[in-house]
């Protein structure tokens, strides 16, 4: 609150000040968008209220955004803009996992290969080699991509000695793609730089085992293509005992997944590859598209409507725009931005690189608001990085203010999107398991998110939040020992069956032998009671005969 009332008393000497004496400033189009608002009166206070949602703005969304997961689940992103994709991973762990376990992940530009050992009770081993993909298998053909994987994948075991293992692999695949099966996805395009050709329209399982056939070094089962957000809610359940409700990403964008009754998932199975025959499903939202049809209008700024529009793909992704990291400091700049040519801070005399587009990252605002009070270190150093000269112990205070304010609000909206899905789980206590850099870094957010989800969840419902990490390597290579159990236990339940049927087949048969048994039996005294009958008869009637004969 001091940043406020000094931002105050700024602006009213500002504004009562000798006008002759300003510099005229360069027009830019926050200046001329503050035009077309008829000169608005602008403090901190005005400014940060556009940031500021009531539990009533977060409660109208959370129900808009649980009808788009629905809407998702019936007909996909033809009624919805939360996809709500199946991943066709039917169970939690267990603690009955065990055995040796192959992870890939492929993200960005690195490739990571891990070797995970797993046994009941006891801690994970881990083994795990990284590399950086080079240009060539990047932007070359999809066969020179595949081939790089399946090289780095046979050296990996070939080093180990596992080359003839066959051991299972739990793939995690980065980029977006239309799956249909546990094991079968189509690439629908690359994103993060890669321009490989050949394989958008193809199913990347198959991409891969046609490599590593061409390699033909290593014998391995390809058993899974996951996302990393349902890898984060598989890892924190093995941690957990088997207990985890939702998966939730907070980073560079924002993803959560959760268990769903497979008789909800209508869109998902209609195009299945093999009949899903398991009760439930992890179902890996995209919850990120929310609001890419104007449904969420209401929570956006004039700074959240800038920042759309100068992004690389205007209109989509709309709730990461507002939540992760990809966008928070920008949203910080442009605040700053109009204070500044408000003269509201600094003076106005502010500096080229904050009227540069995405010049504040997000780790800023991490650092800023880790600054110990009084020395206030990460601040100074932060605003030397900008070319920020000559600021005041007060323009820190509001610089301060203005990332608090503004990473509040993702930290609301992240709040209210995972107490729409825990009133949807409706458990009386679940666990939310949270992974991400902005989540993880930011000192308050944490806090904030706790805070506003016991707000805002249903009466009699509790949660915990628990930190993890690594759902793309520990969450691959768990789902791949989770398919590993759950096709033994089906092929032990399967033998099971057949062993019961075939001990049915067996009982009827004695049974139909024991009632023919017995009808012989029957038959057979039957004839023999007629026989003793009518040797009873001719004895009679020679007895007869007999006293006849004496009389």
């Amino acid at each position: 609150m001091l940043g406020a009332l000094e931002l105050a008393c700024r602006y009213r000497a500002w504004r009562g000040g000798d006008q002759k004496n300003r510099k005229p400033h360069k027009q830019t189009p926050l200046t001329k968008m503050a035009s077309k608002l008829n000169e608005e009166s602008i403090s901190l206070e005005s400014v940060m209220a556009e940031f500021k949602l009531s539990n009533t703005t977060l409660r109208r969304m959370m129900l808009h955004l649980s009808d788009n997961m629905d809407r998702g689940l019936e007909s996909g992103l033809e009624k919805s803009t939360i996809a709500m994709l199946p991943s066709f991973v039917p169970e939690l762990p267990n603690g009955k996992e065990r055995g040796k376990f192959v992870a890939m992940d492929l993200g960005g530009t690195n490739l990571r290969v891990m070797l995970m050992e797993i046994e009941p009770g006891e801690p994970m081993r881990t083994k795990q080699f990284n590399t950086r993909m080079p240009n060539a298998a990047m932007h070359g053909t999809g066969a020179k991509l595949f081939d790089y994987i399946a090289k780095a994948l046979a050296d990996f075991l070939i080093e180990r000695e596992l080359a003839n293992e066959n051991l299972p692999v739990g793939f995690t695949f980065s980029y977006p793609c239309d799956q249909t099966g546990l094991r079968s996805a189509t690439l629908l395009r690359w994103t993060k730089g890669v321009t490989a050709t050949g394989c958008v329209g193809e199913d990347v399982v198959q991409l891969l085992e046609d490599a590593i056939a061409r390699d033909g070094r290593v014998k391995v089962e390809i058993v899974a293509l996951i996302n990393d957000t349902v890898g984060t809610m598989v890892a924190a359940a093995y941690e957990a005992g088997g207990q985890c409700d939702i998966g939730v990403i907070i980073g560079t964008g924002t993803n959560a997944s959760y268990m769903e009754d497979s008789k909800k998932i209508v869109h998902g199975l209609a195009n299945a590859t093999d009949k899903y025959t398991h009760k439930q499903m992890i179902i890996d939202t995209e919850w990120g598209g929310f609001g890419d049809r104007g449904e969420a209008d209401y929570i956006f700024t004039r700074y959240d409507k800038i920042v759309d529009s100068r992004s690389d793909h205007p209109g989509v992704n709309s709730l990461d725009k507002l939540i992760a990291g990809m966008c928070m400091g920008e949203l910080v700049r442009l605040v700053l931005e109009r204070l500044c040519e408000n003269k509201v801070i600094f003076n106005g005399n502010g500096s080229k690189l904050l009227r540069t587009v995405n010049t504040f990252p997000t780790k800023y605002i991490s650092e800023i608001l880790h600054d110990d009070c009084g020395s206030y270190m990460n601040t100074r150093q932060i605003m030397e990085e900008l070319g920020i000269e000559g600021a005041t112990f007060s323009d820190m205070l509001l610089l301060r203010e203005v990332c608090v304010v503004v990473s509040r609000r993702s930290a609301n909206l992240a709040a209210a999107a995972i107490a729409c899905v825990l009133n949807r789980v409706r458990k009386p206590f679940m666990l939310v398991a949270i992974d991400g850099s902005t989540y993880k870094y930011h000192p308050f957010f944490n806090h904030w998110v706790c805070e506003k989800i016991r707000e805002l969840l249903d009466p009699g419902l509790d949660f915990k939040i628990v930190q993890t990490g690594d759902g793309s390597g520990r969450g691959a290579a768990l789902i791949a020992a989770i398919v590993s159990r759950v096709k033994k236990e089906d092929e032990q339940r399967q033998r099971d069956l057949e062993a019961r049927l075939k001990k049915e087949e067996e009982d009827v048969e004695r049974k139909k032998r024991e009632i023919e048994a017995e009808k012989l039996e029957a038959e057979e005294r039957g004839r023999k009671m007629s026989e003793l009958l009518k040797y009873q008869l001719e004895r009679g009637a020679e007895e007869y005969h007999l006293r006849s004969d004496d009389d």
